[in-house]
């Protein structure tokens, strides 16, 4: 069945025009009745990283929240708002970032994913089975409401990476720790955890979305768009388009390509992508380059070759979230300072995604900042 993806512009998030816009967004593949049937269950997933007020671009915006919510409703559709921040709880993460709000009005239940169980087994390619919280998999309906943003190890933080949110909070921890510093295992267990939850339609908010050092700590950028589709790895597909820069470079999008997964020509409706496309968007340095050279001279060079945290002291509030949060626990308080044992750091970067005050950056390693300053030369 050949994909579609919707373009909507939308240039601010007053909530009329929201609405129009989801709508139309909707309406241009198929309409909601072909998404939800009267009496289903539907689970809407933002990105609820963790709480920080709409206007810093950190997670979805509660305006596409309160429109998708009488959307689902007008067609006889039960939803219920669902996620798993990195920290403070869904509650806390809610109300800081406008969604409680929207919940408390429309009487919209919020559910915190802290149930895991394990999914069936056979639908996932390589990871067979995940441990996915039960409220996913009871849902009849999951729309998948992305943020679109940056993000320090995969690139950007669009749709297939959002269903990350699906495993509740201290397994994620656990899956960062089993992927380690292979970038394409991490992608693995998202293409799986794609196939696994099977969402029915994707909605990615880039009415306002993030550049820089996200996900959690970057610049708000306008972009003035709606996506949706049926299929997450469409819309990303169509960001990479959109962002100028080769479908294969998300590598969630690359580990499907390599499965047989995405290869289908994507009909774009709505606006032209030409008509569209972003001219100016800063994305994080590469955590990585893709060289093959021998495992040996890998692990001696890392350090050179890799992208790492930094911990800019002058920015800290000292709220040791970092340090409590790092999967193989390199990362260590001493006195005023943070010691950060780089050879053992797996390169996940939840340290500086979850930092609520930007005091985390990724820094390229010297060979790594070499080679881009070439292709750069190259590319005059």
């Amino acid at each position: 069945m050949r994909s579609s993806v919707s373009i909507v512009k939308v240039n601010n998030y007053n909530e009329e025009e929201v609405g129009m816009g989801l709508r139309q967004a909707i309406d241009l593949i198929g309409g909601i009745e072909n998404f939800v049937k009267s009496g289903d269950l539907v689970l809407l997933k933002p990105n609820l990283l963790y709480g920080k007020p709409p206007e810093k671009a950190v997670t979805t915006h509660p305006s596409i929240i309160k429109g998708i919510i009488q959307i689902v409703r007008e067609a006889g559709g039960i939803p219920f708002i669902g996620d798993s921040p990195s920290i403070g709880g869904l509650d806390r993460a809610a109300e800081k970032a406008g969604i409680k709000k929207v919940a408390d009005e429309t009487k919209c239940p919020l559910m915190e994913f802290n149930k895991p169980v394990l999914s069936e087994k056979g639908r996932g390619r390589f990871f067979k089975q995940l441990e996915i919280d039960e409220k996913v998999l009871k849902a009849d309906v999951v729309i998948n409401l992305p943020k679109w943003k940056t993000h320090g190890m995969m690139l950007l933080t669009l749709g297939v990476k959002n269903l990350f949110g699906c495993i509740p909070g201290p397994r994620k921890a656990l899956w960062h720790l089993k992927a380690g510093d292979d970038r394409k295992v991490f992608a693995q267990v998202l293409v799986d955890l794609y196939q696994i939850v099977q969402p029915s339609l994707t909605i990615l908010d880039g009415i306002l979305g993030m550049e820089g050092n996200g996900p959690g700590s970057g610049r708000p950028i306008p972009l003035g768009l709606i996506l949706a589709s049926r299929d997450s790895l469409s819309v990303d597909q169509i960001a990479c388009d959109l962002l100028r820069i080769p479908r294969e470079s998300l590598m969630t999008n690359r580990v499907a390509f390599e499965q047989g997964m995405g290869k289908e020509k994507i009909e774009v409706v709505g606006e032209a992508i030409e008509e569209v496309k972003i001219s100016h968007f800063q994305f994080p340095p590469p955590s990585q380059p893709d060289w093959n050279l021998p495992g040996f001279l890998k692990k001696a060079l890392k350090n050179a070759l890799t992208s790492k945290p930094v911990v800019e002291k002058e920015i800290c509030d000292a709220c040791n979230l970092c340090v409590n949060i790092c999967p193989p626990k390199t990362l260590k308080r001493k006195g005023e300072d943070f010691v950060l044992d780089y050879g053992k750091c797996i390169r996940c970067f939840v340290c500086q995604e979850i930092c609520p005050s930007g005091a985390i950056t990724i820094q390229p390693g010297w060979a790594l900042k070499f080679m881009e300053r070439l292709k750069g030369k190259g590319e005059r």
